[in-house]
C-alpha cells in the first residue's frame, strides 16, 4: 500500500487535466471532513461505493459505508490522535456489495485550516480481477492465431476434396453418384465452418443502438427452438445509453453464451439476462470510466476446475461439440474493445459481456 499526503493529490490535481487523474489513481481515495462529511472521491472510489462524486458530495461516509471495519468511532479517534493508520484485511459494506481482504490507508491531514483525512482503499479483488483480464486477453491472441492458422490449413485440402468428388462424380455410375454427393455436401458443410472460424478477421462498421434492442433479438431466437423447461429471465437497466458497436458481432457472441446456456441446463432450469452500467472496469492496461455489463446467467452444474483457466482457447469445451464458440465469442466482443468474462460454481455460471459506454456519450445523456 503506498503511503501518500494530501500534497500529492493537490499538486497533482494543479497540474494535470481531470482525465490524467482519473488514469492516474488507480487506488479508491475518499476525502472526509470533521464531521464525517465527503468531500471529494476519485473514479476508483465512485466505482467501490457505486455513486459519482455529485451525489456523494457532502453526504456523511456512514451513508454509503453502511457496515464494516472502517468506523466513524475509527474516523473520530483518527481526528483526535492527528496521524495515520493502517488496517490490514479490512471489510467495508456498501449498499451494493461486500469488500473483504482490503488494504486501508488513513491520513490525518490540513486542507487550507481545516482538518481532513485522506482515506486510501486498495480492495484484494481488484488485482485479482486485473490478472484475471490479462489472462483472458493472453488466451484471445492465442485463440485468435490458432482458429486462424487450423482455418487456413484445412481451406486449400477441402476445396481440391469438393473438387476431386464433383470430377469423380462424372466418372462414376448413376447408382454411386449419391456418395459423391455426399462428400460434396459435406465440403460445403466444412467450408461453411471455416468460414465462421475466420470471421473475427473480418471488421464490421459500427453504429449506435440501444443494447436491449440485441438482447431481445437473441431471447426471441433462443424461445423458436425447443428448449423444455428452461425459463429466461429479464432483468434490464433502461437507463443504459446507447452502445457505439458492431451489432452483428455482439449479437453472435450473446448469443452463442445464451446458447451454451441452455446446452448447459439440458432440459431444465432458469437463465437470467441481465444488464447493468459498471464504474472503473479494466481491461488489461487500459481503464473505462463507464462500461455496459451484460450478463448470462444459467443454475447449470457449473464448469469445472481442469477448465476454468482454458475455457476460451479453440477446441476446448466441457460438451459434444467443436468448443469453438466462446473463443469466437471473445474475439468478436474484443474487436469492440470490450471482454467476456465469467464465474462459476456449482447451480450458478455467469458469463459477462463488458462493452465501454464513452464519457462524453453519458454526460449528453445525463443532459
Amino acid at each position: 500500500m503506498v503511503q501518500t499526503h494530501f500534497s500529492s493529490y493537490t499538486a497533482m490535481m494543479s497540474d494535470y487535466s481531470e482525465p490524467m487523474i482519473h488514469q492516474l489513481m488507480q487506488t479508491a481515495v475518499i476525502l472526509i471532513d470533521d464531521g464525517f462529511r465527503i468531500q471529494w472521491v476519485n473514479d476508483a472510489a465512485e466505482a467501490l461505493l457505486g455513486q459519482s462524486l455529485r451525489r456523494l458530495n457532502e453526504h456523511n461516509i456512514s451513508d454509503v459505508l453502511i457496515a464494516g471495519d472502517v468506523t466513524e468511532a475509527l474516523l473520530a479517534h483518527c481526528f483526535e490522535q492527528k496521524g495515520q493508520w493502517q488496517l490490514e484485511e479490512a471489510t467495508l459494506v456498501t449498499a451494493q456489495d461486500e469488500w473483504r481482504d482490503c488494504s486501508v490507508s488513513l491520513n490525518y491531514q490540513h486542507l487550507e485550516q481545516q482538518p481532513v483525512i485522506l482515506i486510501e482503499i486498495m480492495c484484494a479483488r481488484d488485482q485479482l480481477g486485473i490478472k484475471k483480464e490479462y489472462q483472458l486477453l493472453d488466451q484471445n491472441k492465442v485463440s485468435l492465431s490458432m482458429v486462424r492458422n487450423l482455418a487456413h490449413e484445412i481451406k486449400n485440402p477441402l476445396s481440391g476434396l469438393r473438387g476431386a468428388a464433383q470430377l469423380l462424380s462424372r466418372k462414376v455410375p448413376e447408382t454411386l453418384q449419391r456418395f459423391t454427393d455426399v462428400i460434396v455436401a459435406e465440403a460445403d458443410r466444412l467450408q461453411q465452418l471455416v468460414d465462421r472460424m475466420l470471421t473475427p478477421a473480418k471488421v464490421e462498421p459500427r453504429q449506435q443502438m440501444n443494447v436491449h434492442e440485441l438482447t431481445e433479438r437473441a431471447i426471441n431466437f433462443i424461445q423458436l427452438q425447443p428448449q423444455s423447461a428452461i425459463t429466461l429471465i429479464r432483468d434490464y437497466d433502461p437507463s443504459l445509453p446507447e452502445l457505439f458497436v458492431a451489432k452483428e458481432q455482439v449479437y453472435q457472441a450473446l448469443l452463442n453464451l445464451l446458447n451454451n446456456a441452455c446446452e448447459a441446463l439440458s432440459q431444465s432450469g432458469s437463465i437470467i439476462l441481465r444488464t447493468r452500467a459498471v464504474h472503473q472496469h479494466s481491461i488489461g492496461p487500459k481503464q473505462y470510466r463507464l462500461m455496459a455489463r451484460i450478463d448470462v446467467e444459467d443454475n447449470g452444474p457449473g464448469i469445472s476446475d481442469e477448465l476454468k483457466d482454458v475455457i476460451f482457447f479453440p477446441t476446448i469445451s466441457g460438451k459434444q461439440s467443436s468448443g469453438l464458440g466462446l473463443g469466437i465469442a471473445q474475439s468478436l466482443i474484443r474487436q469492440n474493445d470490450g471482454i467476456i468474462e465469467f464465474e462459476s460454481a456449482a447451480g450458478k455460471t455467469c458469463f459477462s459481456i463488458f462493452l465501454p459506454i464513452s464519457v462524453l456519450q453519458k454526460e449528453q445523456d445525463d443532459e
